[in-house]
Parts: structure tokens; C-alpha cells; sequence
């Protein structure tokens, strides 16, 4: 099968990801825009913080691209092999990697159209173009054809391999953490996001992606937490008390290590509450660029 990376982002895509090009060059830039003229109501923030909090994300990012290969070739082992069951336990489990490191994931060319893309942009699941992780889905849930997944498992494992090298030639500015963190909660809480169930569609696992982005959120801001302590600590205690209400909703719902439910079994009024905390906190992740000074 030939790599579909010259495939432009799909349609149902996220397309807020897309805003943070602009933060993210390939090598050789510096975070100089830590020392960005803020207005004077903001509080300076040492650069050094801001540097720190961008290197340990770069660590963090390597973490989970190592961790997502392994558990990718582990789930296509088991296609492989002819194990259904295993197969589906393993799908949204190698998803969350991802998930929690879309914001530089999604928008390096090319890669997010290869392995995320949904069947809304082809005209049917079968359309040869129609690859990565939601045609394997389709496959291992809507017609339990192992034969057919296995060659897009193959696929997918191959391009994650890709992507770990061509995210070896990134350089992150101090945006794609605050931008980032904003944006994997906008994700979700967008009402024709994931909310509403689209991604997942087949195999009903939206709420392993659900708490992955939350992750990936709440490890952007663990990370900007020494510089937003001294910029605006009400803003850093606003923030802890609404990732901790998100999971303690989440928890409701099923845990990693237990399984989360199948989101059809999620009611109407825990989508609401969910909405609604996560617009919250949505709103607040929107105030961390100019509070650090990174406008």
C-alpha cells in the first residue's frame, strides 16, 4: 500500500490545530517571544521559565511519540495475528499518545490526513484513500475483517514511524503550549466535534480520546504552572479546580484502566454537563497567552 501522506488535512479534521503553524517552525528558532512586549498590566514572566516549560515539553511530546509506536505496533501485531478481541481492546489504546500531543501531531503536513482522517471525506469506507486509524476501526467493528485492516495497520505503523522523525526537526515555540492547551479542549467541546461522538463512530472508545486530550491539556499547564504562578495565580487556581471538576466527570464515565463506557451510553444531560464544564474551561485556557506575556 503507498503512504497517502501527500493527502491534504480532511475536512473533519480539527481545524483549530491549523492556528498554531505559526508557533511551530522547523529548526533553528529560539523562544525569544518570551521576552515579547506585553502590555503593562501583564506580569513579566522570566523567559528562563517559559524555556524551561518548552524543553520539558519537547521531552514530553519524544515520550509519547515512543510511547504510541510501541503500543501502534503492538495493536497491529494483533490484527495481524487474527485477534479480534485483542485488536479492539488495543485500538484506543494506541490512540492516546496521539490525543495528548495533537496540537504538534496534527499539524506537521500531511501525517493527521494519513492516520486521523474520518470517512466523511471519501465517498464511502471502502474508498482506498481512506486510511489510518478510523478505517482500521471500521474494520475491526463494522465488518470484522482482520484480511483487510491489516495492510492500513501496516500503514499506520509505518507512518508513526515517520512522524518520530520528522518531529526530530521541529523546534516549539512558547505558543504551541499555551495555544495547544486551549485547543484540545476546544476539540472536544465543539458541538460537531468530538462531543458528538463523530470520531469514534464504529467502535463507540470517543471517551479514551476524550481523556487523552484532557491530558495532554492539563500537562501543557502543569508545565506553564511556575511562569502563570507569578503572572496570575487566581487564573492557575481557576484552572486546577476545572481540569479537577472535567475529571472527576470523566471518572464517572470509566477510567483507563478500567474501561470507559461506550459513548451511546453516555445520556443527553452527561453531554450537557460535560459541554458545559468544558466551555468553561475552554475560556479560561484562552487567557494564558496574554497572561505570559506570549500574545
Amino acid at each position: 500500500m503507498s503512504s497517502p501522506l501527500s493527502f491534504q488535512r480532511g475536512r473533519s479534521a480539527a481545524v483549530g490545530f491549523s492556528s498554531l503553524a505559526a508557533a511551530l517552525v522547523i529548526s533553528g528558532c529560539s523562544s525569544d517571544t518570551a521576552e515579547s512586549t506585553a502590555p503593562p498590566s501583564v506580569v513579566a514572566v522570566d523567559p528562563a521559565v517559559i524555556d524551561t516549560a518548552v524543553a520539558d515539553y519537547r521531552v514530553y511530546v519524544d515520550e509519547q511519540i515512543a510511547t504510541m509506536r510501541s503500543e501502534t505496533d503492538a495493536f497491529a501485531a494483533a490484527i495481524a495475528d487474527g485477534d479480534l478481541e485483542q485488536a479492539q481492546a488495543l485500538y484506543p489504546v494506541s490512540r492516546r499518545p496521539w490525543e495528548r500531543i495533537e496540537p504538534i501531531a496534527g499539524i506537521i503536513p500531511g501525517f493527521d490526513a494519513a492516520v486521523d482522517v474520518r470517512e466523511d471525506d471519501f465517498d464511502s469506507p471502502e474508498d482506498p484513500g481512506f486510511t489510518g486509524w478510523h478505517r482500521i476501526e471500521y474494520h475491526l467493528w463494522v465488518d470484522g475483517d482482520l484480511a483487510a485492516a491489516a495492510p492500513y495497520a501496516e500503514q499506520l505503523a509505518s507512518d508513526l514511524a515517520d512522524l518520530d522523525a520528522a518531529s526530530d526537526e521541529l523546534a516549539i515555540e512558547p505558543q504551541v503550549l499555551t495555544v495547544g492547551a486551549q485547543e484540545l479542549i476546544e476539540e472536544v467541546a465543539a458541538p460537531s466535534g468530538k462531543l458528538s461522538g463523530e470520531e469514534d463512530r464504529y467502535s463507540g472508545t470517543d471517551l479514551y480520546d476524550f481523556k487523552a486530550n484532557v491530558e495532554g491539556s492539563e500537562a501543557l499547564v502543569d508545565l506553564l504552572d511556575p511562569a502563570l504562578q507569578v503572572a496570575d495565580p487566581d487564573l492557575a487556581a481557576t484552572l486546577e479546580v476545572q481540569f479537577a471538576d472535567l475529571d472527576a466527570q470523566l471518572r464517572e464515565l470509566g477510567s483507563f484502566r478500567e474501561g470507559f463506557v461506550v459513548y451511546a451510553q453516555v445520556t443527553d444531560a452527561q453531554r450537557s454537563a460535560l459541554a458545559a464544564t468544558l466551555g468553561e474551561l475552554a475560556e479560561s485556557l484562552s487567557l494564558l497567552n496574554g497572561t505570559l506575556g506570549l500574545a
